[in-house]
């Protein structure tokens, strides 16, 4: 059966990126800033539901920002910038607040049912750090050992998602520093994707000696997706799952998984492509997040644009 597709349009602007939805079918992501309409690099974050795109308010001195994940309380986090520095922030029904991790990199990434955050801060002093607030501001601790002579602000840890058991999930150096890797890009060899969980941090491993992996979505049956080398890989109870090329980005709570050009389920990968009727007229979908009914955001080309979209069955 072909899915839908629906585009969910653009404001001031001519692009879109949707990154997140939530089981009461709101969508984020970010579009063209009034400022500054068709530059990619300063978007501004919006919210999609029922046709209508709003842009999420950047209060001055704040300039543009991205939205990365919604709840299903209408909780929104992202990130901000005012030309000096990129705060962690989220939005409350529309109201913005700063998350306070710290560093002048910071994103809140993931936001949970119960209103926990995880996320990283940034540099300066030292590596990116992944934090949550749990509990007040938690850092999230590496893979020990840390080996004599390496700063503990040296070592790096990522959080891309949180569940709504609490438990976080990213990416971690082994021990020997690697400084300032690039979110979501494959990751090198020497980071390993990680769970923090009441406490403890826990290594996933990876699909092949000798590469690197990370961990970019959780549900709440402890199904963790992600990348390992050049392959999107499921994690669950001790069992790792190699789901072919390209890398892994969300798991909803019936063990659908989005990737960045895939669905896969029960053993079955398909390309998003082949889930469009024919003469849809988009190109290049890339999937971002999908939520416990099935239905799938992310981005592509329509007209020659990029453009956010949904689809369902």
């Amino acid at each position: 059966m072909a899915y839908n597709i629906l585009d969910l349009g653009v404001l001031h602007g001519d692009f879109s990126h949707a990154t997140a939805i939530n089981n009461c079918e709101q969508v984020v992501g970010w579009t063209g800033n009034p400022a500054s309409p068709n530059n990619p690099a300063s978007p501004a974050p919006f919210i999609w539901a029922q046709g209508l795109m709003l842009n999420l308010p950047l209060p001055a001195p704040e300039k543009y920002g991205r939205a990365f994940d919604i709840n299903d309380f209408q909780q929104v986090v992202g990130f901000s910038d005012n030309l000096v520095a990129d705060k962690s922030v989220t939005w409350i029904n529309g109201v913005f607040q700063h998350v306070f991790f710290p560093g002048d990199g910071a994103n809140a990434r993931s936001v949970s049912n119960c209103g926990f955050i995880a996320g990283e801060g940034g540099p300066p002093p030292g590596n990116t750090h992944g934090f949550s607030n749990q509990n007040g501001v938690i850092l999230l601790p590496p893979l020990p050992p840390t080996p004599p002579n390496v700063l503990p602000s040296d070592r790096y840890t990522r959080a891309y998602c949180i569940n709504n058991h609490g438990q976080v999930v990213g990416g971690t150096d082994t021990g020997n520093p690697i400084f300032f890797p690039k979110a979501y890009a494959p990751p090198v060899p020497g980071i390993h994707a990680c769970m923090w969980d009441n406490g403890l941090v826990v290594d996933l491993g990876t699909l092949n000696a000798g590469e690197g992996s990370e961990a970019y979505g959780i549900n709440d049956n402890h199904q963790i997706v992600g990348r390992s080398g050049n392959n999107a890989v499921l994690w669950h109870n001790g069992v790792k799952t190699n789901l072919g090329p390209g890398a892994a980005f969300n798991i909803n709570n019936q063990g659908v998984v989005v990737g960045d050009s895939f669905i896969w389920h029960n053993g079955a990968h398909t390309p998003l492509a082949a889930l469009l009727p024919p003469g849809s007229g988009w190109t290049n979908l890339t999937g971002a997040d999908i939520n416990d009914q099935g239905r799938i955001v992310g981005s592509g080309t329509i007209g020659g644009q990029t453009h956010a979209f949904l689809m369902w069955q």
